[in-house]
């Protein structure tokens, strides 16, 4: 990739900069935390546009506004060694003659979730915080042959720091807390006719580099964003939880307190006129309330879902609106504060402070809730609302993937799996869009989803680059990047950087793009080699460090973890046929030996032969009694368990009443405590896919179906429009989490029977297996176009029609034919096959139809 022809200048507010002391102080870090900086561009236009290309940035997040009309926000969450650039057209917001662009910027002072500050020289020379935005303006008609008029960023710009925002509040995971003065805010400075001659110009961001060097600028490398923006859409509450007042707290700066402290009552000194318009958008809902008594609001939004706050009011200068949210209630209908992480995290709840008269406002960071409560205080003069309305913003992905089948209680949980994936699909594959908006690499399972729900390559591919721009130097990947996580080093998971290589196979197979497995397979080597440091001579991972996560639930993880290995023997078949693809000969023997030996050391080794099932983990030499779900399908899933053994396997694992549900996120000292010797601990969502592979494997398709029922569909059948993180709900849980979504690839995969045999779909296997469904339907997508399946089981005759797409071959296997055999198969009306596979090779669409009689 060439590097981007920086033109313009990175600007920020006025410090005065000068060359940067030899040593490791950053003197200007800390009073760059939590500000706001707006500035401002005019420039004249002499004719029609004909185009307006602009590269933007910010050290932090932005705003882009030109005339008054928001263009775009980001940048999308990236290292800083590797800075995204978004690209806007601004033809259609520009116009002849006069023109302004304006842009409000916020540096975080502070790692996030998803923001990681910058390094080297330029943390010493500059802290944080900066604007870029590079472009030209083609003029079209008689004035094309003019030069292009050029709207870089530099000197000329203007700026004011803005006052409205508190900088002094709490920060967590997802930045700072909110607390706006709408009152110390320049009205209307992003529109055409506002004065900004009173504003300072900025200064750019370029000192001079020690002893002779180029000079220091900003991110040395700058990367166009490889995603498209996110989606905003307004979405308004469903329904009104409670209208209600409260008996004021005393005053304190801590937002929250007040939300903890003050219980809901009826209406007994307060005012509320026509509350129901709160579901409207062009509604009015009047509020007065009194020097002793405030009213909260608590509006329902259906499900968990990610955007900003929004309000449109008409109000007094001086009133305030608090607001919180989350994903739950408290029995009195107060909302339930999301506490987060412990040690990361703030709860959350902002304020507003209004300024005299009609005025809109929204949050500048995205959370994600289901329950907005709204605290109105100060409002002895009333205050109108207009609406309360919830920017829901997303990846944009088109729901190209269907499943639909005879159990429409199968088709709300592949639909419910979706949207739950896709309200994860932020600038990142987030695990969830609450709780902390970090993107984890248990996303394996997550692009797997998009794969049949979406078929979008561009989000994982970012994905699996942004994880490699996280290895360290001795090869292990960080378990989120980018974000704090990534760079504080404070702990790292190991299993994550094994779904990570594991990501790069399915990339390969659902996307075909054979150059990133060229950019990511030096990364996929170093990776292996820091695996294959922990082996010991009996070819186990043993002691491996950090934190061996396999699943949230109580399994035994130490020593030598039989599911961490399983892992590592999947890893390195991987590894291995990446480099058979760059043709890497050596390494292809290497990493097969290796794998060989793991497997046989895991089955010599951590099988018990008397229970009939693989223990959890060796320490020593001495077994662990505990054994679990996630376990034992971790080595049949991966294909390291010999067959033989899978009946004794699942005639454990599956056995209900030996089945224990474990409390992730206990104490130690709070553990379960369950019979060891015979009790099984059940697999939470993100293993049941692990599960639900090997049953497919082992033609348990039924049994995947009971289970998917079982589990998922009393979350379904309980109301969930979205599926939680795991099957209990603890203080930490989130009620919107990808990784539960696997029914929704597991059906398409394993019912509809649809996968890749080559990379990209070039060939694919169309394999349905009815179990106990008597028709399916759906779409698989893939990049040649999308593969349509519609099957239909009934008496002794099945039917498929099958959309092969160009540059393309299917193979299709019809599933048997109970108590006998298919007599006959007809592709188009023409007997030709008496038994499949069948080899289609030609694009279009087939009828194949087949008959069964008795033997």
């Amino acid at each position: 990739m060439a590097k981007f022809e920086r033109r313009a200048e990175w600007i920020w507010r006025r410090r005065g900069l000068g060359e940067i002391p030899f040593g490791t102080a950053t003197p200007r870090l800390a009073e760059e935390i939590n500000r706001y900086v707006y500035f401002r561009h005019s420039f004249d236009l002499p004719g029609e546009i004909a185009e307006a290309a602009v590269y933007t940035s910010a050290d932090g997040r932005y705003q882009l506004f030109v005339n008054g009309q928001r263009v775009g926000r980001g940048p999308a969450r990236c290292s800083p060694a590797w800075q995204y650039l978004d690209r806007y057209d601004l033809t259609p917001y520009l116009r002849p003659g006069r023109n302004v662009i304006a842009a409000l910027a916020h540096s975080y002072g502070r790692h996030t979730a998803w923001y990681e500050l910058p390094a080297w020289e330029h943390l010493r020379a500059f802290g944080c915080g900066g604007f870029f935005l590079q472009g030209d303006v083609i003029l079209a008609g008689e004035a094309s042959a003019a030069a292009p008029i050029r709207l870089d960023t530099n000197e000329t710009w203007r700026y004011l720091e803005s006052a409205a925002w508190q900088r002094d509040v709490p920060a967590g995971s997802l930045g700072f807390l909110e607390v706006y003065d709408a009152r110390l805010a320049p009205d209307g400075w992003i529109g055409l006719d506002f004065d900004d001659t009173a504003w300072d110009t900025a200064e750019t961001l370029r000192v001079p580099g020690r002893n002779y060097a180029g000079d220091v600028v900003p991110f040395p490398v700058m990367i166009p964003s490889d995603i498209p923006p996110l989606t905003e859409t307004p979405r308004l509450a469903e329904a009104i939880v409670r209208v209600a007042e409260v008996e004021n707290a005393p005053p304190t700066p801590d937002i929250a307190t007040l939300f903890a402290q003050e219980t809901l009552s009826d209406l007994a000194n307060c005012r509320v006129e026509q509350a129901d318009q709160l579901l409207r958008d062009d509604g009015l809902t009047t509020i007065t309330t009194t020097a002793g008594h405030s009213v909260s609001l608590v509006l329902d939004f259906g499900e968990t879902q990610p955007g900003r706050v929004a309000f449109d009011l008409e109000g007094p200068a001086g009133a305030i609106i608090d607001f919180t949210y989350s994903e739950r209630l408290h029995a009195d209908s107060r909302v339930h504060m999301h506490r987060g992480i412990p040690g990361f995290d703030v709860l959350a709840a902002h304020r507003l402070i209004l300024r005299e008269g009609q005025q809109t406002w929204e949050a500048f960071e995205l959370s994600g809730f289901r329950y907005l409560q709204v605290t109105v205080r100060q409002c002895e003069r009333p205050l109108h609302i207009h609406a309360i309305r919830f920017n829901f913003s997303a990846y944009p992905v088109e729901p190209r993937g269907e499943f639909a089948c005879s159990d429409d209680l199968l088709n709300r949980i592949w639909q419910v799996g979706a949207k739950t994936l896709h309200y994860c699909m932020l600038d990142g594959y987030v695990d969830c869009p609450s709780r902390e908006q970090r993107q984890w690499l248990d996303a394996y399972v997550d692009s797997l989803i998009n794969y049949a729900a979406f078929g979008d390559p561009h989000l994982a591919a970012k994905l699996l680059r942004q994880v490699a721009q996280s290895q360290q130097p001795d090869g292990l990947t960080m378990m989120v990047a980018p974000g704090d996580f990534a760079v504080m080093r404070f702990t790292n998971i190991p299993d994550f950087c094994l779904y990570w290589i594991l990501a790069i196979d399915a990339f390969l197979d659902y996307v075909g793009d054979l150059t990133l497995v060229d950019e990511l397979y030096p990364a996929v080597v170093k990776a292996i080699g820091w695996f294959e440091r922990h082996l010991n001579t009996e070819h186990l991972l043993t002691d491996v460090p950090h934190w061996v996560f396999v699943d949230w639930a109580e399994i035994d993880k130490r020593g030598q973890v039989t599911a961490l290995n399983a892992q590592f023997v999947a890893g390195l078949r991987v590894a291995a046929r990446l480099a058979r693809l760059v043709e890497a000969p050596r390494d292809v023997a290497r990493f097969e030996r290796l794998a060989q030996a793991v497997s046989t050391a895991i089955n010599e080794l951590l099988w018990d032969e008397d229970r009939g099932v693989y223990i959890d983990a060796r320490q020593a030499g001495s077994r662990s009694q505990r054994i679990s779900q996630q376990t034992n399908a971790a080595v049949m899933a991966y294909a390291v368990a010999p067959i033989e053994r899978w009946g004794r396997i699942f005639a454990t694992i599956l056995d209900e009443g030996r089945l224990v549900l474990t409390r992730f996120g206990a104490a130690q000292a709070e553990s379960v405590v369950f019979d060891e010797g015979t009790q099984v601990v059940l697999a939470q969502p993100f293993t049941m896919h692990f599960l639900h592979r090997a049953l497919c494997q082992a033609g348990h398709h039924q049994v995947m179906l009971d289970n998917i029922r079982q589990r998922w569909g009393a979350l379904v059948e309980a109301g969930d429009r979205t599926l939680r993180e795991s099957w209990q709900i603890i203080e930490l849980t989130s009620l919107c989490h990808a990784w539960a979504g696997t029914p929704t690839f597991d059906i398409s995969t394993e019912i509809l029977g649809v996968r890749p045999l080559a990379p990209g779909f070039a060939r694919f296997r169309v394999a349905p297996h009815p179990a106990d469904l008597t028709w399916a339907r759906g779409v698989f997508p893939s990049p040649h176009g999308d593969i349509a399946v519609a099957w239909r089981l009934e008496n002794d005759h099945f039917t498929l029609t099958l959309t092969v797409p160009p540059r393309t071959a299917a193979e299709v296997v019809l599933p048997e034919a109970s108590g006998g055999r298919w007599d006959e198969i007809k592709v188009n009306d023409q007997a030709t096959f008496e038994s499949t596979p069948l080899i289609l090779t030609e694009a279009g669409t087939y009828h194949i139809a087949a008959q069964r009689s008795e033997i």
